[in-house]
């Protein structure tokens, strides 16, 4: 049972973190997309999801891998258990410096219960502002959709959603993402989720076939992507949406099509679409 008045009750509430964009932490994501980096090269394609990570206590970790739901926190203590990262929507209003340190304020803005042919499932969203700790204007703005769902049902696997892409692609790329490229990161974000890297929980208790590319790794994978077809025009807005989940040892394909300073993504396994995004970008 969803207690709306008990979601309407958590809307506004924030939280605050602090962090440093570490270079040894950029230089591992740069290694995960192999590639050598040093601090001139700049943050690496969405590095700040490597930032402000969870720190709950080993004691307040779920059997799923999640910290537990706290009914005092920012977001609510739904009591749906499935819970996934499905988009985001970000604004690079400055450049973040290897070594910076920097602190984000987070705010729920929403928290919409709906159904569907799932089930019943609550949406979140949280704004996110990343500013230099010493003050300044807003470096990185990001807001973020969080669903939650229910448990999976029956004895079979759960199905995938079956959707193409929407338009032709111009630019193309291919991966193949396997346990190991999974594991690590995991080990970069400090996930414990563990469809990434238990394959008889992935299956068992949340009916996947197989484990699970985490949804910030498929964008930021696709953000790579993007940054290969923009020959190096810099990226001032990008958004993401998963539409279904890909599995480790699939092949991935990316595609990417640029009309002026518009760009329209997509990520497809072997069923169909798995994520789609938009990109503005600087002049040329």
């Amino acid at each position: 049972m969803i207690d709306n008045a008990s979601l309407e009750r958590h809307i506004g509430r924030e939280e605050q973190s602090e962090d440093r964009a570490d270079p040894e932490r950029l230089r591992r994501l740069s290694a995960l997309l192999d590639r050598r980096w040093s601090p001139a090269d700049g943050m690496p394609p969405l590095g700040h999801f490597l930032l402000f990570p969870p720190n709950e206590i080993q004691s307040r970790i779920g059997a799923d891998g999640h910290p537990l739901r706290d009914p005092g926190g920012m977001l609510p203590a739904i009591s749906l258990p499935r819970r996934m990262w499905a988009g985001s929507r970000i604004q690079f209003e400055g450049i973040v410096e290897p070594g910076a340190r920097l602190v984000r304020r987070s705010r729920l803005v929403s928290a919409v219960p709906k159904s569907g042919r799932s089930g019943h499932m609550v949406f979140c969203t949280v704004a996110h502002e990343i500013r230099a700790t010493s003050g300044g204007p807003v470096l990185i703005s990001e807001q973020q959709d969080i669903v939650y769902r229910e448990a999976h049902q029956g004895p079979g696997l759960a199905p995938r959603p079956v959707m193409q892409p929407e338009f032709r692609a111009e630019h193309f790329s291919g991966r193949t993402v396997g346990p190991v490229e999974l594991f690590r990161y995991s080990a970069l974000t400090f996930n414990a989720h563990r469809i990434h890297y238990d394959r008889e929980y992935a299956r068992d208790a949340e009916g996947y076939e197989g484990l699970v590319v985490h949804g910030p790794f498929l964008a930021t994978l696709m953000f790579d992507h993007l940054l290969q077809a923009a020959g190096g025009r810099r990226v001032l807005e990008f958004s993401f949406r998963a539409v279904s989940p890909s599995f480790d040892g699939e092949d991935l394909r990316f595609g990417a099509t640029i009309e002026g300073d518009k760009v329209r993504l997509f990520v497809t396994n072997p069923v169909g679409l798995a994520m789609t995004g938009q990109a503005r970008l600087a002049g040329s």
